[in-house]
């Protein structure tokens, strides 16, 4: 499975099968964190203290089952830090992806303190992200949900201008923007191919647009072909 069909069969789990992430599963995704650290700069780490993390009160329920999740984090001064976390992150979600393992984007809805990563003074937790084993269906609560996440998703021509004009490579990478998972499913981010290049605008001043941001950069660099980020 290349990363590009994961992002087109990968969909936000919540319930997971309450076990840890065999050690085969586990050893891969690690040397993909580092890989991703190395180039990002962020400090990504696997946790497996997930029932404290997702206790029923933190999590309002929304979540079963949860025994490990990544922590994302990075140097608080990085005006980029939210959109660098929603790139990588988004790669490590379709990679673990490639894993068959699930994941689910987790921006407010856990519990803070206890995610302990070892942060310096000068660093940050920005957002964590769940993952772990999975049931092939979804179950009634999941079903649910992503039943009303479709009904708001926005169409590629409502995610960028001029979309009838553009040409077909760009046309791709909104397709693939517009099936990105969206941190409070509002999707605002609006591409826009200029003579200089793909620009891209924020709608509303949320901090997890930034991450968002950062998502729907990486599915446009995936379907499109073409690198937009200067990140690495």
């Amino acid at each position: 499975m290349t990363l590009l069909e994961a992002a087109k069969i990968r969909i936000s789990r919540r319930a997971y099968i309450p076990e840890l992430i065999s050690t085969e599963k586990k050893s891969s995704l690690q040397k993909i964190i580092d890989g991703l650290c190395q180039r990002s700069g962020l400090k990504i780490v696997l946790m497996e203290n997930g029932e404290d993390c997702f206790g029923l009160v933190k999590s309002y329920g929304m979540f079963s089952g949860v025994k490990s999740y990544f922590a994302l984090a990075g140097k608080s001064d990085d005006e980029k830090l939210f959109e660098k976390v929603g790139y990588y992150g988004e790669e490590l979600i379709l990679e673990a992806t490639r894993l068959g393992l699930g994941t689910c984007w987790v921006a407010g809805s856990y519990d803070k303190a206890s995610t302990d990563i070892g942060l310096s003074d000068s660093e940050s937790l920005v957002c964590v992200i769940s993952v772990g084993e999975i049931k092939a269906e979804e179950n009634l609560k999941e079903k649910f949900l992503s039943g009303v996440i479709k009904t708001k998703r926005k169409k590629p021509e409502e995610l960028c201008r001029n979309y009838d004009s553009s040409p077909d490579w760009f046309k791709s990478g909104m397709e693939c923007v517009a099936n990105a998972p969206s941190a409070r499913n509002k999707q605002p981010v609006v591409f826009e191919l200029t003579p200089d290049g793909v620009a891209t605008n924020l709608l509303g001043s949320f901090s997890v647009n930034k991450i968002d941001l950062g998502i729907a950069e990486y599915h446009f660099e995936l379907g499109s072909g073409k690198k937009i980020t200067l990140f690495n």
